[in-house]
């Protein structure tokens, strides 16, 4: 090495003895500009790189390294830390091999050996690794508290909180064993002992965003929501990560948020419009906040005085409530996302409607300021999403038509469409169902108007053509599956826009072991590549989950519906997924496909065909042995109001068309709190009126008992893994039935169930075995 380039390469290791990386990886690139193959320069410019959180730089360097010399251990040892910050444990593993291999004597190769086990959940060959480690350094404190994690992963608790005390006895100040030490007794039960771990992992670490979100889950689950969703917004604003979105949206949807919370109405519109979760979790919270609001109040009270609909349409849109509105982003964002939940907004969103068609009557193409605009804009959007369900007035049919007839004309000739128009047409039906409805699109729009010609023709057109391309790979001939897929061809169940996140991916073995811990759960092999059915997928939301979470997961997504899968096909298509391909079959006739898989999930389905046990039986004859199945279905005790409903349209003589659903649910709404049909106007499901139909109008549907479920399990060798259920049921089964550690006893769950009527108002959505 030269002279020049020695003190360059000296200056650079000061520079980074001193903290200053920046200045270290211009000094260090300086020297490998003239001497490229350094090894020293590239292993320690990688080192830099790592330092500075540019990972996916630092690897060809240390890559390079490698190349020309693989006699050094810390060559090695260094890439193993670059692979494991880029999550590629797997690799990662292998260079630290690779290091123990030339020199076994290194405590912090044994550290990253044993890390990159945890995160490959091999938790028992991680220990030893930390053992190994431990035993070159006694009073290596940080491999203690690794040690404990693996532990932790073991559901070894006790020995957990042993082993966290062990390295606190050495290093008081170390956050992550306190961290660590807190979740060891939130599954010991040790909620106070978790809280005060907590609290000195944060006294240590103030803005640590795991730490602020172990809190704030746990203070959420007793109730403590202003102090929840304080800590959960803190560690937002440190770091937007899955976790930390995903914790604020838990505290938005507890029922325990009041409108005292303080004004957090941007972090809803945040939430609501990013889908940080599902839109439809949220939309009750928003309506609190929204129906509250003096202004919204006064407004909708305005909205429905004949007195204000008698004015000319120009002081109409210029008065200082509609302005109010139109500025109300939260309220623009609620209506483009989901279907308003909540009675109140629902009237008034009805009555802003009705606005929007009298004005657009009288305007005749006269300006619209761009606000009022995009409002009306996102009502029209609202009653796409879902699907028309407002009240609708014999006045207000009567000029709908007229202004789809003048439309309609002047789309035949050529003469001009005010926005406003085309806006209310939309609100009462989708403008694809217009004549020509394409001539629209050649013309220029507002970005608000053309959001609604993306939703209502373009989607539509592209769900045409993947309708035509749909491969069939069974014929659909059975009376009640006829009858079933016209229901789904009509009205496609479910809507919705935007997939929420769900995580990173992982395997399907680690998925469930995670989930049951304490189950009978017996790993297949699965940690490679694994074929899902999902047997009735409807629109695609659940079947875009599954490939999204299953790392190497190739699913298949079968329904009776074609409309139905063409909206699946494109929402899958628009969000860039390539492991997911959709079939037009029927389960009944599944048998003759001649594949078998690891994974059949059927959500909500078998209860809507003619025989639930016959259709199971031959999902579980396509199931591979130790392959697992996801069931959804439904409970004949939480349904009960349901059944109460069924029987009341019975009675009324109410049928499955739109006419009808809506004037049902007007009377709904109008029963006494309290009473069971006024009870299912409290589901997310009433609100739309593709999803009301489902929920109360389906012609077919059969509901089950667990009994009648774990007989089922029993006579087709299958194992009950658990339920999907949230973690307030949890600890309240839990607390009624602690025997039945690994929550397995469906006759327990019986008695649990009856005494908790509601547990599975949803459904019942469990995972089983093949044995």
């Amino acid at each position: 090495m030269s002279a020049p380039v020695e003190f360059s390469f000296r200056e650079a290791i000061a520079f980074l003895q001193s903290g200053r990386l920046e200045d270290a990886e211009r000094g260090l690139r300086k020297v490998l500009r003239q001497q490229p193959r350094h090894i020293a320069t590239l292993n320690l410019l990688s080192v830099v790189l790592s330092q500075l959180k540019r990972h996916a730089e630092a690897e060809p360097f240390i890559k390079t390294a490698l190349q020309l010399d693989a006699s050094s251990d810390a060559t090695f040892y260094n890439y193993g830390l670059v692979l494991k910050a880029l999550k590629r444990p797997a690799e990662a593993l292998q260079r630290f091999d690779g290091a123990l291999a030339i020199n076994p004597a290194v405590a912090d190769t044994w550290n990253g050996r044993g890390t990159v086990l945890n995160d490959l959940k091999r938790y028992a060959e991680a220990i030893i690794a930390f053992d190994r480690a431990i035993a070159l350094r006694p009073n290596y404190a940080e491999v203690i508290v690794n040690k404990a994690s693996a532990l932790l992963g073991l559901r070894q608790y006790g020995d957990a909180c042993a082993t966290y005390d062990q390295a606190l006895a050495i290093n008081s100040r170390l956050a992550e064993a306190w961290l660590g030490r807190g979740w060891a007794f939130i599954e010991l039960a040790r909620e106070r002992d978790a809280e005060e771990a907590y609290r000195h992992a944060l006294a240590l670490k103030p803005d640590w965003p795991e730490a602020l979100c172990a809190l704030a889950r746990l203070l959420l689950q007793n109730g403590d929501i202003a102090q929840a969703l304080r800590l959960s917004c803190r560690a937002l604003a440190v770091q937007e990560t899955f976790e930390t979105k995903a914790t604020v949206a838990a505290c938005l949807q507890s029922p325990l948020l009041r409108p005292d919370a303080g004004d957090i109405r941007s972090i809803l519109e945040r939430a609501i419009s990013e889908a940080w979760v599902r839109p439809s979790t949220l939309a009750p919270a928003c309506a609190t906040f929204l129906v509250l609001s003096d202004a919204l109040r006064s407004g909708m009270a305005r909205l429905a005085d004949p007195d204000f609909r008698s004015q000319p349409a120009e002081a109409i849109l210029a008065s200082s409530g509609i302005a109010a509105f139109a500025g109300d982003s939260l309220l623009r964002a609620v209506l483009q996302a989901t279907p308003v939940s909540n009675p109140l907004l629902e009237k008034f969103a009805t009555e802003l409607r009705f606005v929007l068609l009298s004005t657009a009557q009288g305007l005749s193409g006269a300006a619209v300021p761009a606000p009022v605009l995009t409002l009306f804009s996102a009502v029209a959007r609202q009653c796409f999403i879902n699907s028309y369900v407002f009240a609708l007035s014999a006045i207000e049919a009567e000029h709908v038509e007229s202004l789809r007839s003048d439309v309609a004309a002047r789309l035949a000739s050529g003469a001009s469409v005010s926005a406003l128009s085309l806006l209310a047409i939309a609100s009462y039906m989708p403008l694809h169902a217009l004549a020509n409805p394409e001539r629209l699109l050649d013309r220029r729009w507002p970005d608000s108007v053309g959001a609604v010609l993306d939703q209502q023709i373009r989607a539509w057109q592209e769900e045409r053509r993947l309708s035509s391309l749909m491969p069939a790979l069974t014929p659909v001939e059975d009376d009640v599956s006829l009858q079933v897929r016209s229901h789904y061809e009509e009205h496609p169940y479910p809507q919705w826009l935007a997939a929420e996140p769900i995580g990173p991916s992982t395997t399907l073995d680690a998925f469930l072991s995670e989930q049951f811990p304490d189950s009978s759960f017996i790993p297949g092999g699965k940690e490679g590549s694994v074929n899902i059915l999902v047997a009735g997928c409807g629109t695609g939301r659940s079947a875009i989950h599954a490939a999204q979470r299953f790392r190497d997961a190739q699913v298949l997504a079968i329904d009776l519906s074609l409309k139905s899968l063409s909206y699946a096909r494109r929402q899958t298509r628009a969000l860039g997924i390539r492991n997911l391909r959709h079939a037009h079959a029927d389960i009944m006739k599944l048998s003759s496909i001649g594949h078998t898989f690891e994974m059949i999930e059927s959500s909500g389905v078998l209860h809507h065909l003619a025989d639930p046990f016959a259709a199971w039986r031959i999902l579980v004859s396509l199931l591979k042995p130790d392959g697992v199945m996801q069931i959804a279905l439904y409970s004949e005790i939480a349904r009960r109001d349901i059944v109460a409903a069924r029987a009341f349209i019975a009675e009324r003589g109410y049928r499955p068309v739109p006419a009808d659903i809506r004037l049902c649910r007007q009377e709904l709404l109008a029963c006494e709190d309290g009473m069971p049909l006024k009870n299912v106007t409290l589901t997310s499901d009433f609100f739309s009126l593709s999803d009301c139909r489902d929920l109360l109008f389906h012609g077919q549907e059969h509901r089950m008992t667990l009994p009648q479920i774990e007989r089922f399990l029993k006579d087709n060798d299958l194992r009950f893994l658990g339920f999907d259920v949230d973690v307030a049921t949890k600890r309240k089964y839990r607390q009624r039935f602690p025997a039945d550690i690994a929550m397995t006893d469906l006759g327990s769950w019986h008695v649990f169930e009856t005494e908790n009527p509601y547990t599975f108002i949803s459904m019942y959505q469990f995972w089983v075995q093949k044995m």
